[in-house]
């Protein structure tokens, strides 16, 4: 997942715009059930954002039932992403 190209020019809060963007790759069948998702790290590295913004990325994501996240390990597509996603 290339998490450069996202267009963070738009009226809505980063956080948003990235999560969007994830949820659209888990949508697309791009992320599938159980892979791992890019770390808030990454996220904030990769797009430019503030570790606080990315970590509202994971929340959002998680909020929605899109990722579990298993501590130590990372952050996970759910298995049920593709019913939460519709």
């Amino acid at each position: 997942m290339d998490l450069t190209v996202i267009n963070l020019d738009q009226p809505r809060p980063a956080y948003r715009i990235i999560a969007a963007a994830i949820a659209d790759e888990i949508r697309a069948g791009r992320l599938r059930p159980g892979q791992r998702i890019p770390s808030a790290r990454t996220i904030a590295n990769d797009v430019g954002v503030s570790l606080r913004t990315a970590d509202a990325v994971l929340r959002t994501l998680r909020d929605d039932g899109l990722t579990v996240s298993v501590h130590g390990l990372g952050t996970f597509v759910a298995e049920d992403a593709d019913a939460q996603a519709e």
